[in-house]
């Protein structure tokens, strides 16, 4: 739990408005996808960063991408996960994430197709690639794994 809280607040500290992993850092040149995504407007507040111990119990990992419109409150809505790799708990909580987060309102809210990846790590993390999303709808969780007593 402590280091979840490390990371989650490291990421913060050092990162764009979402948790970005280095590698997202470390990508001098975004992938031609990206390039015609929109800018994710920036996020007022954040939602809670959190693995569910569930997931650390089976040793779950995974990576989403979501797609989502913003709507003229700053919530994202019309969520949709258009890629996973793991389990469906962490889908949960990579959509529960985005659902927490509120945005700067858009011009034209509700008009514009927006895309998040999210990706859930156990320690050692920086394993795992993100789906090609802008560099600022990055999400990295990571953890330690939870071991039965």
């Amino acid at each position: 739990m402590i280091l979840m809280r490390v990371c989650v607040l490291l990421c913060l500290a050092f990162a764009s408005p979402l948790c970005m992993s280095y590698r997202a850092l470390a990508d001098d040149a975004p992938a031609a996808e990206s390039q015609s995504q929109p800018a994710l407007p920036k996020i007022k507040s954040q939602g809670r960063f959190y693995y569910p111990d569930q997931a650390k119990l089976l040793n779950a990992q995974g990576r989403f991408l979501l797609g989502f419109k913003i709507n003229d409150h700053g919530r994202a809505a019309e969520i949709k996960i258009e890629s996973a790799e793991g389990s469906q708990i962490l889908a949960d909580s990579a959509v529960t994430i985005l659902k927490s987060s509120v945005f700067e309102r858009p011009v034209a809210p509700g008009s514009q197709q927006y895309r998040m990846s999210a990706v859930f790590e156990l320690a050692p993390c920086g394993r795992l690639d993100h789906f090609d999303a802008p560099k600022d709808a990055r999400i990295s969780v990571c953890a330690s794994p939870l071991h039965r007593r």
